[in-house]
């Protein structure tokens, strides 16, 4: 009746070989990537927050100079 006949497509057997078997297995990288990754953040998280301080200095720092009496109006006291 005509040139085509009416079958439903089917999958070519060396795209499919190609798809699931010629590409091999992950290699070890692949499989396990997101463990090195989240262990390296968790590593470098933990140096962080070690490196943290999170205590400030309880001393007071001493003033540089002394001060002058409070009625004089000119460095010398005059």
């Amino acid at each position: 009746m005509g040139l085509f006949k009416d079958a439903p497509p089917t999958a070519h057997p060396e795209f499919t070989n190609l798809r699931f078997m010629a590409a091999g297995t992950p290699s070890w990288w692949k499989r396990n990537r997101h463990k090195v990754v989240g262990i390296v953040g968790l590593l470098i998280g933990f140096w962080l927050a070690g490196h943290h301080d999170t205590a400030a200095p309880a001393t007071p720092a001493a003033p540089a100079a002394p001060t002058a009496p409070a009625g004089s109006c000119t460095p010398t006291g005059h």
